[in-house]
């Protein structure tokens, strides 16, 4: 057995998804095995979890006494599993058709103890995006991020490895993180550690209410787990200084210096007095000042405030950038003679209200925070330049699959701007280029999916956030090779492109041109015709086969055809009794309104205008 998927179970509305995406794998079913963990969910639903096991033969049902939590179902399926790897999958996500076969072959290729393979979340295009930048057959190599992060446990693990060091998960009542807890375990014996980024996965499904979206409404226990999140880190790893140095950096970096925010003190003053010393608790044992060095200037004020024990100070600097954010809009995009399209977008940010960024231009160039001077005064003064940070923003466009959610970053080139006069605000912005080639864009891999949204990543002062990239462009047309490809604005006004007509057509997209038609008159037969397209990049030769349709007569036979440098021309023969009619295409299996009008004269020669 290669592969054991234990999923924790209780009371589940569906396990669809769930089976679905198994019975979708490449691997063939009898090498890998399902183990539903139930956690006590009663009779009724218990029942049904005995039919589904049932009906498969690679499937088996734990019956379990409820705990409450997913930490003692996952031990129990770890004990259970008879596969060389175990997967520790939620019952709520799917695994994409090659992800098991994929994984476990580079597993096995590289002896790897533990192997991550690319993970997208429904909720968050930037999810995971750093992390699975390229393969890497041995992950600590890496200098900038421990190599089991994202600390989830959708990885596969190497069964003998877990009993043999005796690694489980905690368990009890309501365990936050616990998917960190038994990640730092793992770390603690050193494992072998694969990142398999070039073939989809695993989807992290998040919609509705589950347990993890609860983590944050109780302040005092956020901040007491997160606290025993450092400890554990320190008890487990503190022999290991370079794996122990990734970890506490990124627990303090990315997940309690940003949740030290607007938000923490948009809480009653009650509920924040326990928090408060929590964090001074943590930041006095378990984060040494050295390592605010390695943090933007915005989040080492905090820090300095908050090992201060200036509250109401760092409540009004937090307030400053409230819910920054960075917003993309296209400047150009065209498809290029090689059929790639370039994307050319400038980044600005925002802070609550729409507002601009609290920044200063000085008298010598450079940029400050512009702070009141309550708190310039108790803020050092290499807290309140932050020129490097500035210099450091960055912005690179990605492209999702509308159907699978599976995001690839674009190869970007970023430049910043800072604009403002001396003395008075300062506007950063970020120009990116990017280019999206089909062929190569999933990390040399081709696009196989219709349909791709682009969006923009834009980074400063330590926040990261990927939003839909907005564009007022009309659409942009190409043919390689003959095969169609649009960019274009979708409804709610972002870049999106089709490749193969799935939602855009070509004609549709590029539209006719019917003032320049022209015409060649038959005394007896079909009059001949040929309309321009509008603007459509040609790579190659190309002849679409189709139709048009005078409505309501019956479809006529027509091609489009393409030479690069020629454009592309509509052609076909039309016969059809004197009048106007309104002109459809049919290619690709669907109809588009032209928006041309054919006007056949009692001598039965055609004339073309717009509708």
């Amino acid at each position: 057995m290669k592969v054991s998927v234990v999923v924790p179970t209780y009371r589940p509305d569906h396990l669809d998804r769930v089976l679905d995406s198994l019975d979708a794998q490449t691997m063939a079913s009898g090498e890998y095995e399902l183990v539903l963990a139930d956690d006590g969910s009663g009779e009724e639903h218990v029942a049904r979890l005995r039919g589904i096991a049932g009906a498969r033969e690679n499937t088996r049902l734990l019956e379990l006494e409820h705990t409450g939590w997913p930490g003692h179902p996952r031990n129990a399926g770890l004990e259970a599993a008879r596969g060389e790897y175990v997967l520790f999958m939620d019952h709520d996500d799917e695994l994409y058709p090659e992800g098991l076969a994929a994984a476990y072959a580079y597993a096995r290729e590289h002896d790897a103890d533990v192997l991550a393979g690319k993970e997208t979340r429904t909720d968050q295009t930037k999810w995971g995006l750093d992390v699975y930048d390229r393969n890497y057959p041995d992950a600590s190599v890496r200098d900038d991020l421990h190599p089991l992060l994202p600390t989830n446990p959708h990885k596969l693990y190497r069964r003998d490895f877990l009993l043999e060091h005796g690694v489980r998960f905690p368990e009890g009542r309501r365990v936050l993180w616990e998917d960190v807890f038994f990640n730092v375990d793992v770390a603690a014996h050193g494992p072998r550690v694969a990142v398999l980024a070039d073939v989809p996965f695993y989807h992290w499904v998040r919609g509705g209410r589950t347990a993890s979206t609860s983590y944050g409404e109780d302040l005092e226990e956020f901040w007491t787990w997160l606290e025993r999140i450092f400890v554990h880190v320190d008890a487990r790893l503190a022999r290991d200084p370079r794996q122990h140095e990734q970890m506490r950096r990124y627990q303090y970096s990315r997940r309690m210096m940003p949740s030290l925010g607007a938000g923490f003190f948009a809480q009653p003053p009650r509920r924040r007095t326990a928090a408060q010393e929590t964090v001074g608790r943590i930041l006095t044992n378990h984060v040494p000042a050295e390592l605010d060095d390695a943090l933007p200037v915005r989040l080492r004020a905090r820090a300095h405030l908050a090992r201060a024990g200036e509250w109401e100070l760092l409540a009004e600097l937090c307030a400053l950038d409230a819910e920054l954010a960075g917003v993309s809009t296209v400047d150009d995009v065209s498809w290029d003679s090689s059929g790639h399209l370039r994307i050319v977008a400038t980044a600005r940010w925002t802070v609550r209200g729409g507002g601009p960024l609290p920044l200063l231009l000085t008298d010598d160039g450079r940029v400050e925070l512009d702070l009141p001077p309550y708190l310039r005064e108790v803020l050092p003064p290499e807290l309140h330049d932050v020129t490097d940070d500035v210099r450091a923003a960055a912005s690179s466009l990605a492209v999702r699959s509308r159907q699978t959610g599976v995001t690839w970053e674009l190869p970007t080139t970023s430049e910043v701007s800072v604009d403002g006069e001396a003395g008075g605000p300062a506007e950063v912005t970020v120009r990116a280029v990017a280019t999206l080639d089909p062929a190569t864009a999933a990390l040399g891999r081709p696009l196989t999916d219709p349909v791709w949204e682009l969006s923009a990543r834009n980074e400063i002062f330590g926040v990261l956030n990927q939003r839909g990239l907005r564009t007022s462009r009309p659409a942009r047309v190409a043919l390689v090779e003959g095969e169609t490809r649009v960019a274009y604005k979708t409804g709610s006004g972002m870049l999106a492109v089709d490749l193969g007509q799935s939602t855009r057509s070509l004609v549709g997209s590029a539209g006719l041109r019917p003032k320049q038609a022209s015409t060649r008159h038959r005394r007896l037969g079909a009059d001949a015709y040929e309309i321009p397209l509008g603007e459509v990049a040609v790579v190659g030769r190309a002849r679409l086969d189709g139709g048009v349709v005078l409505q309501p007569l019956e479809t006529a036979p027509a091609t489009i055809t393409a030479e690069p440098g020629g454009g592309a021309v509509l052609r076909g023969r039309l016969a059809a009794r004197p009048g106007r009619y309104r002109m459809l295409a049919r290619f690709g299996g669907r109809d588009v309104d032209t928006k041309a009008i054919v006007t056949v004269g009692r001598d039965g020669r055609l004339t073309f205008d717009h509708a």
